[in-house]
């Protein structure tokens, strides 16, 4: 590979870098926006972590997940799901 052929290359690579970078920026807003409008009824968060709907009413009523009721059917925000799963995650408990 020639000096030029090398230089061109590393250029490329930064344009590429600086592109992904200036999208993910206008991306991730609009990503964290539709996460936080997904809510799970129970048996969806159920499925969602395969486990039980009992299991998940649990979680709630310790705690252990934040939950909203409508009316009398309680929801969880997927975006509280995952980061419960995150925190198990680094607690070894994964």
């Amino acid at each position: 590979m020639s000096l030029f052929e090398a230089a061109m290359q590393e250029m490329q690579f930064s344009i590429i870098e600086e592109l992904e970078r200036r999208i993910w920026q206008r991306l991730e807003p609009r990503i964290q926006q539709e996460l936080m409008a997904r809510h799970m009824s129970i048996a969806e968060a159920a499925e969602y972590l395969h486990v039980s709907e009992q299991t998940v009413r649990r979680m709630v009523r310790d705690k252990e997940i934040p939950s909203f009721r409508v009316r009398n059917q309680i929801f969880v925000r997927q975006t509280d799901v995952d980061e419960w799963i995150e925190s198990q995650i680094r607690q070894g408990a994964g």
